[in-house]
């Protein structure tokens, strides 16, 4: 029978999890055996792995001669933790809604440094895949989750079986490739070093895992390094890792994350000498990178990773094809977030419209997502008397945000002004075409249109990429035409919400787990002035994409660049 505990051990359990890793116990359980005790302890989800290490160390301190103890950890049930939060009946107004938006800004974005606070695992089972000895091409928008999920993959190996290295490319996208590519060996061997001098520090092994290093800081430390100099090292590199590797048992895991800040020219060069450094050991690349910049593939001369032989590809977009998968994943992460302010539910803080707009306007991006709840409550704050978070809370935070969006366009393409100034011409043609031309914030794309187009496609799909478009459905049929097929596109939000969304205008919404289609009144941005279409059967929401306008891809021609 288990029951709650008091007295010393309950007291001393409680105080060495809080001062020797800062992890509030919410509960702690006991259940009696003739020969031992243990005692249950229940913390927050993300609080876990560190707990169970405390835990262990605990199961000697509490033990007696003539009683044994072990400490359990394990996660607290969603009752308990609303048991223990209190009330929060002012809503938006509570100092926790301020310390979420505080905690949104510190935590939304994950480095090497700081992980997830809590990383919710997707139903993709991308964590599982991510971590097998296999080449991987990590694809998502930003703020998909690419690094956070590489830092859950670099957390989650054994290291006794596993050695990494960890090489951000935004700090090198100044240098040159031959550059590029003895800072990131310069990080591959000295994870090599550091485990080869815990396992045996004079071996012939760490000598010349040793004298390679020195070899590579060598051509770091003058201006230019000569390409051939760079290259002469791939095969002393996997002479060094394959001895090292099979020497051990071990494997590495070579995380590559922000490659698109790398110019798409040098791209595949860089990856195939990396490659070319790991043939035939026991060596993975695990590179994080955004589809439309990157260039994993040259075909002549063959260069970098071919997918489908080398490596394979990952996606990590949560597209709106599945509102009902990208709420429940999207609302999982914030619930992390909230809980740990002491916010026991989304619903004490958002209405429920509030939050179906969120997954809307965030187009299943998760951190566009965080962001764009942090704003809405802020804005819900500046009402006098406001509890929720409303519907328009979260388009005038879309609205908002569109400025931010387009910076960030300029800034991921850096490298490539012109092809940041084309992504801009397409996306006012785009907007040109469902606000003022059609009245539509959704729009088809014709399947045949895209064989045909495949360069004009692309520069559409660079607006996906780019959180500007966001995909609604792959496989839209044409009632009239067998066999033909379109994919069905929406604005982003942004680009039509701000105080009030653009009047008279046919838009796409989520409610109640399905899409919806109404035209907005003009006296009211919350308002639709015709029946509002419900999507609530796979027919009825192909019946609504299918009234979308078609958007031709000869209208942005002439963006393609002149050869």
């Amino acid at each position: 029978m288990s029951k709650p505990i008091y007295g010393d051990r309950s007291s001393h359990i409680k105080d060495a999890f809080q001062q020797r890793a800062g992890i509030r116990v919410v509960e702690v359980m006991v259940r009696e055996y003739p020969d031992e005790t243990n005692y249950i302890v229940y913390v927050r989800e993300a609080d876990v792995a560190e707990a169970a290490v405390v835990g262990n160390d605990l199961d000697e301190e509490i033990s007696t001669p003539g009683d044994r103890a072990f400490v359990i950890v394990r996660k607290a049930p969603d009752e308990l933790l609303e048991k223990e939060m209190k009330p929060l009946s002012a809503g938006v107004q509570d100092s926790r809604s301020v310390d979420l938006t505080n905690l949104i800004s510190a935590r939304s974005r994950v480095s090497e440094i700081q992980p997830s606070l809590s990383y919710v695992k997707d139903a993709d089972r991308n964590l599982f895949a991510v971590t097998t000895p296999r080449h991987h091409l990590i694809f998502g928008r930003r703020g998909a989750g690419k690094s956070a999920l590489l830092v859950e993959a670099k957390r989650s190996l054994d290291e006794n079986s596993n050695i990494s290295s960890w090489s951000n490319m935004q700090t090198l996208r100044n240098e040159k490739s031959n550059r590029v590519f003895l800072f990131i060996l310069e990080d591959i061997i000295q994870a090599v070093i550091t485990r080869q001098q815990r396992i045996q520090s004079a071996s012939s092994i760490s000598v010349g895992a040793t004298e390679l290093n020195d070899e590579i800081r060598g051509l770091l430390s003058v201006d230019s390094t000569a390409d051939d100099l760079a290259t002469r090292l791939i095969p002393k590199v996997q002479r060094v890792l394959k001895r090292f590797l099979d020497s051990n048992g071990l494997r590495i895991y070579i995380f590559v994350d922000d490659f698109y800040y790398l110019p798409r020219k040098d791209q595949p060069m860089i990856l195939d000498m990396l490659h070319g450094c790991i043939r035939d050991c026991n060596a993975w690349l695990k590179v994080a990178s955004i589809r439309h910049l990157t260039r994993w593939w040259q075909s002549a001369p063959p260069l970098g990773l071919q997918t489908m032989h080398d490596a394979d590809l990952l996606d990590l977009d949560v597209t709106l094809q599945d509102p009902g998968r990208a709420k429940r994943f999207l609302e999982n992460i914030l619930t992390e977030y909230a809980r740990h302010v002491g916010i026991p539910s989304l619903t004490r803080i958002f209405s429920s419209t509030a939050l179906d707009r969120l997954v809307l306007a965030s187009g299943g991006v998760p951190r566009d997502y965080l962001i764009l709840a942090q704003n809405s409550i802020q804005r819900a704050q500046r009402r006098q008397n406001a509890k929720l978070v409303g519907v328009q809370d979260v388009n005038q935070a879309a609205g908002d945000a569109a400025q931010a969006k387009v910076q960030e366009l300029e800034e991921d393409m850096a490298s490539d002004v012109a092809s940041a100034t084309r992504t801009l011409a397409a996306l006012k043609k785009v907007r040109s075409f469902c606000l003022e031309e059609t009245s539509h914030t959704y729009f088809l794309i014709s399947y045949r249109d895209k064989e045909n187009l495949p360069s004009n496609y692309n520069i559409l799909t660079d607006l996906l990429d780019l959180r500007l478009i966001h995909l609604v459905d792959d496989g839209v049929s044409d009632p009239h035409a067998a066999g033909h097929r379109f994919e069905a596109y929406m604005l982003d939000l942004s680009q039509f919400s701000g105080s009030r969304l653009k009047r008279g205008i046919h838009i796409l919404d989520y409610q109640g787990g399905n899409i919806i289609s109404k035209k907005i009144r003009g006296s009211s941005s919350s308002k639709s002035d015709s029946p509002v279409k419900v999507g609530d059967t796979p027919l009825k929401a192909i019946a609504i994409l299918r009234t979308a306008p078609t958007f031709a891809l000869e209208r942005v021609g002439d963006l393609l660049p002149q050869i």
